[in-house]
């Protein structure tokens, strides 16, 4: 299974080391005031809990993600300079709660506690009043959780935060040797070391009185200095001096081992030691003030200096170091004056870089570099485009001078200067290809050059048969077939209607693989291979329905590892494999290949394939298929690769000629190992605006604790733009890490961001309840969302629209029966007129309306329960017992029955007269007869029957036809004057 896996690099350049000791280079990334830095010079460092890094300047406090800087600001703060906001940070330090301690120049002390995102200023409470205008030099949390403030003149605060109590250590009432003090630390044994200006330690005693550490000798250092600075290293306390330089002394016995400019053993480079760091391996990073950076390696008990070089621009900006912070990735953060911050970062993949104007890069002519090769005697030869030919020797990378360039008055030197092939053949022979200019031999014993093809040819490419031939691809003539010993030839050439002549007279490419067989790149005319048998050549092109062919026609390099598998790699269609009988395995962009426009091919010592490309480097696994991509577009020194200009030398170094120069790379001192990192939340932003826990927006807190341990927010439906933003906390190359994510509720699936990209973005999303997650290699973070709904989508909203269904629904009902009953009334006054009824018969009649008007009313009122059923299913809202009143309604069924006496009681003897005449009438026609006798309408019929219209219209006609009338005769006439008999 391929996999793609993010490595980190960086272009370096060659640099020199002012220490005479051997040496291991060092390489720095820079953040400065460009990157969002407040300002160049950095007092102090600190990691965070979370692992952010906490960067304190000359003007003001700054929070970096790996991706951005945040200037932060305090609450309530109101103009530059009452806050943190453009003051001097001389001191961070965060305790084992997790609160964060900010100590400033002129501005007091700053707290933010954990679980907030806000700094307060703690100059208000009386508790620090006796420092309250003293600049900040450490903090310390003691074994107790008491916290130790230093000062510059004004002593030492020890404050308790249980009690919120104090107490102040000077000169005048504890014996501290001076009020003007840098560092404090507690070692294991319970210990208080205090450094102050001046000589020696103060050891704080159980009487709460300070005695000197040491005697001061005269004539002797005395640990003496200014500025001090301390480290713990378990039975060791180093001390940095700004004066004695630094001392490594014994905490048992107190004896001591001293770093100093001019001595024999341990020199430094400045007795102005800033900060000390100690890495896990026992080496000590030093910072000093105009010396630049010290490393002590325990093992060889050398000490070997890093200074600023102005061509150098991946060392050191400065030679001014003020502070040194170690991550937990094991980067070392460097601030300095005026250089912003250095990183070094021992996990980061780095590539030296050799060019025009860099240090060690003085003979080279011309930044790109075209060819390739290492002799027998290791030598490395490098043909450039227009600066002629270098050579770089293998122990020192240092380039041999004088290069090699024509020279037009002299026929042995070399015939051109732009170099495209460097080949050395098995009599260890150097052949040179040059643009324009033909094939040279190289001449060692004399360093001169013999011209054996000239001008016109441009040779691209050169092999070597079993047979000792050579096979010299060119640009425009085809191949020559060259006998180095009589330096006789032949010409291979695309010959027109030949389908077995070479495909194309433009040759990338020629390559003899372990089997002698020759394979030949075209320009844009595929892959050929020269069958021997039948002195012909075999064609491999690309087949757009064939997904076994080749991938593209443009053949750029071809090559054969330790193993046989051979690889062909083209310029658009990436690297293919040759799997044997015209079929080819393909490998892009796709399956993980940092471009698919592939220059040039090797491997190293360990089996991996290496793929130079337009935009980078890919390493494959060819066993996993595993690809770590190195991206060259993305850095200062960016490069270009060119076709077949790389190198795999016999040392395991790696060579890559560009157009920016030569990168180099040693493998063996290259590490893969992904670091499981922690992935956190880093912002959230509503409408581009950043959210802090506890902060209002339009009067409700959106964040109730900081976004890095939130685990839900509530936003409104017309928060209709958010976003994350999110980091790994891996500092290593943070530029070039891809994140996945998904916000279940909306997303199908997970999705990848670019390199380099740590934010997401949403709009409009529907009110609702979603989980935001991402991912970076196995670590996730996530938080849930809910989006509230505008009160017309809420479920009180709905409770209260049922209930006004309800109310409509009854008052519809009130209306309905008043309208039946005034139809009912129309109807007993005809019966009235017509029969001339008495008042008790004219109320049994009323009665008779009611009860036909009771009857239809069941039917409205069963599909009425029927609606409110659904209501109720839908909202929850209180309806059974409006349903059950409807169900007691709907029980009396007898309504027609009790229409028939009443209308009988009415009009005696009709339906029996009616039958008498017309036996055929049903029941329907007899109640319909009843109706239009007492002179209703279609449309009032329709409603007390509870049918349409055109319903009553069908019934009519039935009736008419059992009633035996003709077309002309009035039905309505005929019922209402038909006579009874007596």
């Amino acid at each position: 299974m391929q996999r793609l896996l993010g490595v980190f690099f960086c272009v370096i350049l060659a640099i020199a080391g002012t220490s005479q000791q051997p040496y291991t280079e060092l390489f720095f990334d820079h953040l400065t005031i460009s990157d969002g830095l407040s300002h160049n010079t950095v007092h102090c460092l600190l990691q965070d809990r979370y692992g952010y890094l906490w960067a304190g300047t000359q003007h003001g406090l700054n929070k970096y993600d790996g991706y951005n800087f945040e200037v932060v600001q305090s609450l309530n703060e109101e103009e530059e300079n009452l806050g943190l906001f453009g003051a001097k940070i001389t001191a961070l330090y965060e305790d084992r709660k997790g609160n964060l301690w900010v100590g400033t120049s002129k501005n007091g002390i700053y707290y933010r506690q954990v679980h907030n995102d806000r700094f307060i200023s703690l100059n208000q409470d009386s508790a620090f009043i006796f420092i309250a205008d003293h600049e900040i030099t450490s903090f310390l949390e003691d074994q107790e959780g008491q916290i130790w403030i230093t000062t510059i003149e004004g002593g030492l605060l020890r404050y308790t935060p249980s009690d919120g109590t104090t107490r102040h250590y000077t000169q005048a009432n504890s014996g501290l040797s001076s009020d003007v003090v840098f560092d404090i630390k507690e070692d294991k044994y319970g210990t208080i070391w205090v450094a102050t200006a001046g000589g020696g330690l103060n050891i704080l005693g159980k009487d709460h009185q300070f005695q000197l550490s040491h005697p001061m000798l005269p004539n002797h250092p005395n640990m003496s200095g200014y500025r001090k600075k301390l480290l713990l290293d378990d039975e060791h306390l180093w001390v940095g001096t700004e004066g004695t330089g630094l001392y490594r002394m014994d905490i048992r016995d107190r004896s001591y081992i001293h770093f100093a400019p001019g001595l024999e053993e341990r020199p430094l480079s400045s007795n102005g030691v800033r900060d000390i760091c100690k890495m896990p391996d026992g080496t000590v990073f030093i910072a000093t003030d105009g010396g630049g950076l010290n490393v002590y390696s325990p093992d060889t008990e050398e000490i070997t200096e890093y200074r600023y070089q102005v061509k150098n621009k991946t060392g050191l900006n400065s030679d001014a170091l003020y502070c040194i912070e170690k991550d937990r990735t094991g980067n070392i953060w460097i601030g300095t004056y005026n250089g912003g911050i250095n990183i070094y970062k021992p996990r980061k993949v780095w590539f030296r870089q050799f060019a025009p104007g860099m240090t060690g890069s003085s003979t080279l002519y011309n930044r790109s570099i075209l060819a390739l090769a290492q002799t027998h005697d290791s030598v490395v030869w490098i043909g450039s485009d227009g600066g002629g030919l270098n050579r770089l020797t293998p122990e020192q990378s240092q380039f041999i001078i004088p290069p090699f360039r024509h020279q037009a008055n002299d026929k042995r030197s070399i015939a051109g200067n732009v170099v495209k092939a460097l080949f050395e053949d098995s009599r260890n022979q150097l052949w040179v290809g040059l643009f324009g200019a033909g094939l040279d031999r190289y001449k060692p014993e004399n360093q001169t050059f013999e011209h054996v093809l000239g001008p016109p040819y441009s040779v691209w490419s050169i092999a070597e048969r079993q047979n000792g031939e050579l096979w010299v691809g060119t640009m425009g003539e085809g191949i020559v077939v060259l006998d180095p010993e009589t330096l006789e030839n032949q010409y291979l050439r695309h010959e027109p209607g030949n389908p077995q002549s070479l495909a194309d007279l433009n040759i990338m490419a020629v390559y003899a693989d372990q089997s002698d067989q020759i394979w030949v790149g075209t320009t844009d005319q595929g892959l050929d291979r020269w069958v021997e048998s039948r002195k012909e050549f075999e064609h491999f092109r690309y087949n757009p329905e064939d997904p076994y062919s080749i991938s593209n026609n443009a053949i750029r390099s071809i090559f054969q590892d330790s193993q046989g598998n051979l690889w062909i790699g083209t310029e658009g269609g990436g690297l293919n494999q040759w799997l044997g009988n015209g079929r080819f395995k393909r490998i892009g962009k796709s399956q993980g290949l940092v471009a698919n426009s592939v220059m040039g091919i090797t491997e190293d010592e360990r089996g991996m394939i290496w793929v130079t490309t337009f935009e980078g480097i890919s390493r494959l696994d060819p066993e996993t298929m595993d690809i770590q991509n190195f991206d060259f577009r993305t850095h200062q020194n960016a490069n270009q690769f060119n076709q077949s200009a790389l190198l795999a030398a016999n040392d395991g170094r790696l060579f890559f000629g560009g157009t920016n120069g030569l990168n180099t790379i040693q493998t063996s001192q290259l590490n893969t190992e992904a670091f499981a990192g922690t992935i956190i939340l880093t912002d959230f932003k509503i409408f581009n605006q950043t959210i802090k826990a506890g902060q209002k927006v339009d009067g409700r807190v959106i964040l109730e604790r900081p976004i890095e341990e939130a685990e839900h927010i509530q936003l409104s439906y017309l928060d209709k733009s958010f976003s994350f933003s999110f980091s790994a906390i891996d500092y290593t190359n943070p530029m070039d890490y891809q994140y996945s994510f998904i916000m279940q509720g909306f997303d199908d699936q997970w999705q990848e961001t670019e390199a380099g990209q740590n934010r997401v973005s949403y709009t409009n999303l529907d009110p609702g309840d979603y989980t935001f997650k991402v991912k970076y290699q196995e670590q996730m973070a996530s938080i849930n969302v809910h989006i509230q709904p505008p009160f017309w989508q809420t479920s009180w909203f709905r409770v209260l629209i049922a209930l006004s269904i309800i109310c409509l629904a009854a008052i519809g009902i009130y209306l309905i029966l008043k309208r039946k009953e005034a139809v009912h009334n129309r109807a007993l006054l005809r019966l009235k007129n017509e029969k001339m009824a008495a008042e008790i018969e004219a109320k049994t009649s009323k009665l008779m309306f009611s009860t036909v008007q009771m009857a239809h009313k069941n039917e409205i009122l069963t599909g009425l329960k029927d609606d409110l059923l659904k209501v109720q299913q839908q909202s929850g809202a209180p309806l059974t017992s409006v349903v059950r009143k409807l169900d007691a309604e709907l029980r009396n069924e007898d309504h027609w029955k009790d229409f028939d006496i009443y209308f009988n009681q009415v009009d005696q003897d009709f339906f029996q007269s009616l039958l008498a005449k017309h036996p055929a009438l049903t029941q329907n026609d007899l109640r319909l007869c009843s109706l239009i006798r007492i002179n209703l309408s279609t449309k009032e019929i329709a409603f007390l029957l509870n049918i349409s219209t055109r319903a009553v219209e069908q019934g009519r006609y039935r009736l008419k036809k059992r009633l035996e009338l003709g077309k002309e005769e009035d039905l309505n006439k005929y019922i209402t004057g038909f006579k009874t008999t007596d």
